[in-house]
């Protein structure tokens, strides 16, 4: 009879983090931080308990539960290890429907289901986004302000995927979001916690009006950011605490620009870091919100002690820019694939470019100093191009520098062109976005022809890309 062979283990060398995300877990040693967690600056773990080898048995779907059976009680949220345990977390939720089950299992455990978030394809193994929207399900609290808003975003998530819209949808979609913004309105800010959940209320509600309706989103920008100003500080950091938070500041420094209002919300940026919407340009997201204060300023003064210190301003402004590059980009390779990494870096160049052309139109009217302002925008409009040819993917998140470069293209034949790339770069999770995009260029570019208008932000037909606002006495108090 054979001797019985002892064998050893094999060691673990995914840690806990990337075990439970189900993602690949690259380090050089079983003692060293992984990438992941290294990029992230989270600490990186194996302590999970050895399972014995061999195949375990899965109930139902293919989603690993772990949850403590208690006599006589029923199963609560806080015994379920998300997002493993979506699934059975999902079955512990009051009141869920079967076909509101299946949106958000979509939305929750399907990685692919967020690509619409991120900048670029590498950040789909970065599920921080996805993992905070399922651990907040864990607070009891949370599900009756979340569950609308999570619902109305799976199911514009899904036309997005298949292309399709149907009127049924858009109005189930439509009645979500209503009922949303009641519950994002309701909720109290009192502590830290609380201001993560609002920031995920708002993203997710505001991600789900621009793809459906098309109204209201600097609305909810300003309320959310507003609200829990007392909560957050004024630094970027600790992104994976609070992944939204940067969603909401991205999209109302957008429509700040645009209607010359003051940021609610000003913040510095530390160290080097690649944002999952701005990518490596994020350092420059704080001279836009510079130039916000100062073109509010501009429209509201006529003192010309006041004038001559914003032109002093916009130079100190000019002078960064046109010198900003940047940094630690042979970071990158490690991170990023090459694609990945053309489209970081084009789209850093051509915000670069938009802030130029901002801070250049709000010295000179359209007339004055044209050839410079022509210039950045056909360097512009070939960095798009160029990334298109080498990458074969779409550009995410340029949609403020591509508008602010096409309303300085001039020839009629270029002007068509122009129109024809909105739909390439003018973000696709927003249809009403792009044809309000066309409808301004067309508009603005006539009345340029015309001598009608000095500015694109002063034009009487703003440059609006999510359309007019909802009445903002929605979020007033009764």
């Amino acid at each position: 009879m054979e001797a019985s062979v002892t064998r050893n283990p094999k060691p673990r060398t995914a840690c806990d983090r990337c075990y439970e995300l189900k993602e690949r877990c690259e380090r050089a040693t079983t003692s060293a931080h992984c990438a992941r967690c290294e990029r992230l600056g989270l600490v990186c773990l194996t302590v999970r308990p050895v399972r014995p080898a061999g195949r375990r048995t899965h109930r139902g779907k293919d989603f690993v539960s772990n949850i403590k059976k208690t006599p006589g009680k029923r199963r609560n949220l806080e015994q379920c290890q998300l997002p493993t345990g979506i699934d059975a977390c999902l079955d512990a939720l009051p009141d869920l429907q079967p076909d509101e089950k299946e949106l958000l299992l979509f939305l929750l455990s399907q990685s692919e289901s967020l690509d619409q978030f991120i900048v670029c394809s590498s950040f789909q193994a970065d599920r921080d986004q996805q993992y905070s929207l399922a651990t907040l399900l864990q607070l009891p609290a949370a599900w009756p302000l979340l569950k609308d808003a999570y619902l109305a975003c799976a199911i514009t998530l899904k036309q997005l995927q298949s292309g399709s819209v149907t009127d049924m949808d858009t109005s189930t979609c439509v009645g979500y979001i209503s009922k949303a913004m009641s519950a994002l309105r309701s909720l109290s800010v009192l502590r830290s916690q609380d201001a993560v959940l609002c920031h995920t209320l708002g993203s997710i509600l505001a991600f789900s009006i621009y793809s459906a309706i098309g109204v209201g989103v600097p609305d909810i920008c300003r309320y959310c950011l507003g609200t829990t100003n007392p909560f957050v500080g004024t630094t970027m950091s600790d992104a994976h605490k609070d992944p939204w938070q940067g969603f909401l500041v991205v999209l109302e420094t957008m429509d700040c620009l645009v209607y010359r209002r003051k940021p609610t919300r000003t913040i510095q940026i530390p160290g080097f870091a690649v944002d999952r919407r701005l990518g490596l340009c994020l350092p420059l997201l704080p001279y836009y919100q510079d130039l916000c204060v100062i073109s509010n300023s501009l429209l509201n003064t006529n003192d010309a002690s006041i004038l001559a210190r914003l032109e002093k301003q916009l130079d100190s402004i000019h002078a960064v820019v046109e010198s900003w590059q940047p940094s630690h980009s042979d970071q990158l390779v490690e991170q990023f694939d090459s694609a990945d990494i053309v489209n970081l870096l084009v789209q850093a160049k051509v915000y670069r470019l938009g802030a130029l052309l901002v801070g250049h139109r709000l010295r000179f009217p359209f007339g004055c100093e044209d050839v410079q302002a022509e210039i950045w925008s056909k360097e512009a409009m070939m960095e798009f191009e160029l990334a298109k040819r080498v990458t074969k993917r779409s550009l995410r998140f340029v949609t403020l520098p591509f508008i602010v470069a096409a309303v300085e293209v001039r020839d009629k034949s270029l002007r068509f062109t122009t129109l024809q790339r909105v739909d390439e770069y003018v973000d696709h999770y927003a249809p009403f976005m792009r044809k309000a995009t066309k409808i301004f260029l067309s508009r603005v570019w006539h009345e340029r022809d015309l001598n009608l208008t000095s500015r694109w932000f002063d034009s009487v037909h703003k440059p609006c890309p999510v359309m007019d606002f909802i009445d903002a006495t929605c979020f007033s108090s009764s």
